[in-house]
């Protein structure tokens, strides 16, 4: 099994979990173009740009928009090409790892988790929108959005990778037989004889230069969010001189919080860290590796409500300018909250990293990257409720709309980056459409934001313009040189069931 196929494997465990009951806002016919800031119509405007439900169903030729199952996957990481890696369980951070390598092979690991992984996975469970003639369109979505950005600090993904046997630990403890346990060396070479020995257990690693846990995971920064929203909007024509026209448009959401977690270390040199949890969540799992969820529509572990704003300017509805505001607002956390200590210092450490799963050493059950955490920092619940504000957004896009192809530009600006679920930095896109009778081709560049620089695709299939049913990426050159990039994009978008009439 190849690389590419190992991950997609992973790709569809993990959103068998989280779609089961996370939907999310996806674009799967324009995802393809880049750049859709003033060409997402009806229920799809919503999250987009609102005021474009002025424009009504399909620019004014339809009445009624509905769509269901729709969904996709981003994810960018240099572990997907890492060759100790030799399945993904799950994705982001369940795998499976080969066991003819030694020590020192583990040190790309380590580097891998240094440079990190996002991911962002997306599905609609439902969608409508109805335009009344002389009023406007009112459009309803029930949408979510899972996103985890994870980069760690050389020390903590250290730990991570070779546990006790990590170079920050000069000795490891070990035991042979019914023997008092004693202290050897701990060197790459020492490290391999041991694990492979079965009389011999190694029960911890020791350093004589402890560090604080804060020191040790500085320049980590880890955020999941992961949200379902309820999002009714509504938007109209305002003004109309000959062929100048201004929409503008507003949306309300009420919004559902799942999970959310975010760990780093603050300008005061302290950890900052909270999470909050479904009940629906298994918390002795770890929802970070995705294998604690229970097969059930998630409960909420906080509530909250957003705001959208929107508004667009179109010249003989060809030439489209949109600007919009997207996620103003906040969710309360109540429910299954934690926050982390860590110890002042790490001097002795007895949980064995991947690196220690593969060898025929005892090892009190595999590590996980849950299992690690706990282990430098202590998980403490909470009864403190914590209010944290959307990932807001500001974008502006400029579009160029013909019968028989379209094309636009795109900027997506983060307006508070620090909050889980946030871009990191500007998006800036263009690209178009090609209308091949019943076909649309897509494509275009993505430069910024939470990925590297990618170029999208998407074929779209549209007979008399009633059905729509395609498939997209956000970076089709990944498809082809997945197995040799260094930091590949998986990337992919379906839907089926979306209906114009």
């Amino acid at each position: 099994m190849n690389k590419l196929k190992q991950v997609l494997v992973g790709c569809i465990a993990f959103l068998s979990v989280v779609t089961y009951g996370q939907v999310g806002e996806y674009t799967f016919n324009l995802a393809g173009r880049g750049a859709y800031t003033t060409f997402a119509t009806d229920y799809q405007a919503l999250g987009i740009n609102v005021g474009n439900l002025g424009l009504g169903i399909d620019t004014g030729s339809k009445r009624i928009a509905i769509g269901t199952s729709e969904m996709g996957i981003t994810a960018s990481s240099k572990l997907f090409n890492n060759t100790i890696i030799k399945d993904v369980r799950t994705v982001p951070l369940s795998f499976g790892l080969s066991t003819e390598f030694k020590y020192n092979d583990y040190s790309e690991l380590a580097t891998d988790l240094q440079d990190g992984f996002t991911a962002n996975v997306n599905s609609r469970l439902f969608g409508g929108a109805i335009s009344v003639n002389k009023i406007g369109t009112f459009a309803f979505s029930v949408t979510g959005k899972y996103q985890m950005s994870m980069g760690l600090s050389q020390d903590f993904s250290e730990i991570l990778t070779y546990g006790f046997g990590a170079p920050y630990f000069d000795s490891l403890i070990i035991q042979q037989g019914s023997s008092t346990p004693f202290k050897v060396q701990n060197t790459p070479n020492n490290y391999d004889s041991l694990r492979n020995d079965t009389t011999t257990d190694i029960l911890a690693g020791t350093t004589s230069d402890p560090k604080s846990i804060s020191d040790l995971i500085k320049g980590t920064n880890m955020s999941v969010s992961w949200y379902r929203e309820f999002a009714f909007g509504f938007g109209r024509k305002i003004i109309g001189i000959k062929d100048i026209e201004l929409f503008a448009g507003a949306s309300v959401k009420y919004i559902q919080g799942i999970a959310t977690f975010e760990l780093s270390v603050d300008e005061n040199d302290e950890i900052s860290t909270y999470g909050a949890y479904s009940p629906s969540l298994n918390s002795s799992g770890g929802f970070l590796t995705s294998g604690g969820f229970k097969f059930a529509l998630p409960q909420s572990a906080g509530q909250g409500f957003g705001v959208d704003l929107g508004a667009t300017m179109s010249y003989k509805k060809k030439l489209i300018v949109g600007v919009a505001v997207n996620d103003i607002g906040s969710v309360t956390w109540k429910k299954n909250t934690f926050t982390a200590l860590g110890d002042p210092l790490l001097q002795t450490f007895e949980v064995g990293g991947f690196y220690a799963d593969t060898s025929a050493s005892s090892v009190d059950g595999p590590a996980t990257f849950d299992s690690v955490l706990r282990a430098l920092i202590n998980i403490e619940e909470t009864d403190e409720e914590r209010t944290i504000a959307l990932p807001s957004n500001f974008r502006i896009g400029f579009g160029l709309n013909l019968k028989y192809f379209s094309v636009g530009v795109d900027i997506v600006q983060p307006i508070n980056k620090d909050i889980p679920g946030s871009l990191e930095d500007a998006i800036y896109s263009f690209g178009g459409t090609v209308n091949l009778g019943p076909i649309r081709l897509s494509s275009g560049a993505i430069l910024g934001g939470n990925y590297v620089n990618r170029i999208p695709f998407g074929i779209v299939y549209a007979p008399g313009g009633r059905y729509e049913v395609g498939i997209s990426t956000q970076d089709i050159t990944s498809v082809f040189t997945f197995n040799s990039a260094e930091k590949p994009v998986l990337s992919g978008n379906i839907g089926f069931a979306r209906l114009k009439f």
